[in-house]
C-alpha cells in the first residue's frame, strides 16, 4: 500500500509498465473467460466505467494482472485484498492507494504512466476538465482507466448491473454465499448481456448462465438495479 506523496517517485523509480507484460497482445488486456461474451478484452487507451464498487471491478482487474499487466486500485480504501485474491488478482502486480486525497487526480495520471490498469473511485463526482484530461493521458500512455461508482463521460465501455441475487440468505438468517449478476455491457455496437457469479461461492467469478445452478433448497434473495 503507498500514499499519494510517493507515487511519483515510485513510477519513476519502478517503471513497472512494460517489465512484465512483455507476452501481452499489442493494443488489447484480457480479461477473465467469464467476461469476453461482453468485451473480448481492455483496449489499450480506453476508459472502461463501471456503475458499482465491487465485484466487477475487481474482475477487470484480476484478467488484466492474470495476463501480466501491472494494476493499480486508486481511492478504494474497502478493497478486500483476500477477496481480490480469490477472484483471480495477482497480488504481486497489483498497487493500493486507499487515500489519494485532495490530488487524487494527480496520483491517477502519475499511475497512468506507470502501469497498465487503474481503477479508480473519484472521492466526488470529477469536474470536466479532470475527466478530459485523465482520459487524454489514459489514451497517450496506452493504459487502461476503470472508473467505478460514478458516471465518467466519454467512457467507451460501460458495464452496469442491472439485477442479481444473493444466494445463501433467507428468513433473516443464513451466511451470503454467492451473487449471481445480470451484467449488461454497452459501447460500441449493439448492448451485451451475462449472467455472471460476482462472486461464486468459492469466491471465483465465472459465467452463471440463465438458470444458474443453485440447490433448489438454498434460499436467495433478489435485487434489481435501476437504469
Amino acid at each position: 500500500m503507498f500514499d499519494s506523496g510517493s507515487m511519483t517517485d515510485l513510477a519513476l523509480r519502478d517503471s513497472p509498465a512494460g517489465s512484465g507484460s512483455a507476452g501481452l497482445e499489442a493494443g488489447l488486456l484480457p480479461v477473465l473467460p467469464a467476461l469476453r461474451s461482453l468485451l473480448p478484452g481492455l483496449r489499450r487507451g480506453q476508459v472502461v466505467s463501471v456503475d458499482e464498487v465491487g465485484a466487477l471491478a475487481t474482475a477487470l482487474v484480476a484478467g488484466a494482472s492474470e495476463g501480466g499487466a501491472w494494476c493499480a486500485t486508486v481511492g478504494l480504501p474497502e478493497y478486500g485484498v483476500l477477496a481480490a485474491a480469490g477472484s483471480g488478482v495477482s497480488l504481486d502486480r497489483l498497487m493500493l492507494v486507499d487515500e489519494p486525497g485532495e490530488r487524487w487526480a494527480e496520483v491517477v495520471a502519475v499511475l497512468l504512466g506507470a502501469v497498465e490498469v487503474v481503477a479508480l473511485r473519484p472521492p466526488a463526482r470529477p469536474s470536466v476538465t479532470e475527466v478530459r484530461r485523465l482520459t487524454a493521458f489514459a489514451r497517450r500512455h496506452g493504459g487502461v482507466l476503470v472508473v467505478a461508482g460514478v458516471p465518467w463521460e466519454g467512457a467507451q465501455v460501460r458495464l452496469r448491473v442491472v439485477s442479481s441475487v444473493w444466494t445463501g440468505l433467507g428468513d433473516g438468517h443464513g451466511h451470503l454465499r454467492g451473487r449471481r449478476a445480470r451484467v449488461v455491457a454497452e459501447g460500441k455496437g449493439p448492448p451485451r448481456a451475462e449472467w455472471l457469479w460476482l462472486p461464486g461461492p468459492g469466491g471465483e467469478i465465472t459465467v452463471a448462465g440463465i438458470a444458474a445452478a443453485v440447490d433448489d433448497h438454498e434460499p436467495a434473495v433478489e435485487l434489481s438495479a435501476a437504469g
